[in-house]
């Protein structure tokens, strides 16, 4: 993907920069895991269209901050589900930065799920990542309450994904939001970052009736 080892190491300087700005440690191994899945990705896009971004610098800082927003909530063992899961993100790039956590990738559409399941055995994550081939409310209703997280990044309309993740999760669980600031204004949870253009929202799920 890279031309020569240049913008590969510029890529790999910002990726670094960007995990210090949430306080996430960076070491060589896991930026390299994480570009390997930026150029896996980019490839797989140039066929499918998995992804806006065309180049691994875009990925690293419009898209990664999601999955860095997510780590610095998530640094306990936990049972994540990830609804509409696409090209993996944040996903994929969650799960290499919280070894500790279980993922379930939740995505119905063939080509994407073939591109999620190349990244899982590429990337090492045999074993803790999971792809299941259907649609969130399926999986809700066969599964209800079986996660302690569940995630999702642009599938649904803030209102429409919450009820879905409510539904995933456990008592005691979590659902988040990945929006913009405007977006559900009555929640307080939440963390502004990518110079104010994302919003994470946490909703604590005391009640799945709720």
């Amino acid at each position: 993907m890279f031309a020569t080892e240049e913008p590969r190491r510029g890529a790999g300087d910002r990726l670094v920069a960007l995990a210090a700005s949430w306080q996430i440690p960076c070491d060589e191994a896991l930026s390299a895991s994480l570009l390997a899945y930026a150029d896996l990705l980019l490839r797989w896009s140039a066929r499918i269209n998995l992804t806006a971004a065309r180049t691994v610098d875009v990925l690293v800082t419009d898209h990664f901050p999601d999955a860095f927003a997510l780590a610095r909530q998530l640094d306990q063992p936990a049972r994540l589900v990830d609804v509409g899961s696409g090209g993996g993100l944040p996903a994929i790039p969650l799960a290499l930065i919280r070894p500790e956590l279980s993922v379930l990738l939740c995505e119905p559409i063939a080509k994407k799920g073939a591109f999620l399941q190349t990244a899982i055995r590429e990337l090492g994550l045999t074993g803790r990542v999971e792809l299941a081939a259907t649609r969130g409310e399926k999986l809700a209703g066969e599964r209800p309450g079986s996660f302690d997280v569940a995630i999702s990044r642009a599938t649904l309309p803030p209102e429409q994904w919450l009820p879905l993740g409510v539904r995933l999760v456990r008592p005691g669980g979590r659902v988040f939001v990945l929006t913009t600031p405007s977006a559900l204004p009555d929640q307080s949870r939440r963390q502004v970052y990518l110079d104010g253009k994302r919003t994470l929202i946490e909703v604590p799920v005391l009640d799945r009736s709720t």
